[in-house]
């Protein structure tokens, strides 16, 4: 018992030690994107953004008659990507609504930028800046209407 007590004091020691001492500073990039169309809904974690991304969604769905939308989530954003999309399929009607999920891990790159205080005993500092790649997980929501609701609303629009 004595021992993993001793042990976990001296991990926090260290990692006092670290946050005392930065040695570096890292500095994310954004994440690279494919071609964007205007299909494309990017969801983020903002909640505000939620309800005018609803509202493009359909309006490039009923509207402007396309025949696909994507919804892309990355990281945390992947649970308001999925409540995005069901509520879209939501507020049309779920039969003919149909989604293809797919999931994959994105690398993200970041910057390590070195600060210029140098440490080494030999006076010799390499001030280049490295990259660091990480990886996070990433969905692809498709959605398209099925041909009913598209008769349907193409037979609205003409009376």
């Amino acid at each position: 018992m004595e021992s993993t007590e001793r042990a976990q004091k001296q991990s926090t020691e260290k990692l006092a030690a670290q946050r005392t001492a930065p040695t570096s500073m890292i500095k994310k990039r954004k994440p690279l994107r494919q071609a964007v169309s205007r299909s494309d809904i990017y969801v983020t974690r903002e909640r505000r953004r939620f309800n005018s991304q609803l509202h493009r969604a359909r309006k490039l769905l009923v509207d402007r008659h396309y025949p696909s939308i994507t919804i892309h989530g990355l990281g945390a954003a992947i649970q308001q990507a999925i409540s995005l999309a069901n509520a879209v399929k939501a507020t049309l009607d779920d039969s003919l609504v149909t989604m293809d999920v797919s999931t994959d891990t994105v690398n993200l790159y970041d910057d390590v930028l070195p600060l210029l205080d140098c440490e080494e005993p030999s006076g010799q500092c390499s001030n280049d800046p490295v990259t660091q790649v990480r990886q996070n997980s990433a969905i692809h929501i498709k959605m398209s209407l099925t041909d009913t609701l598209s008769s349907k609303i193409n037979a609205r629009r003409q009376k």
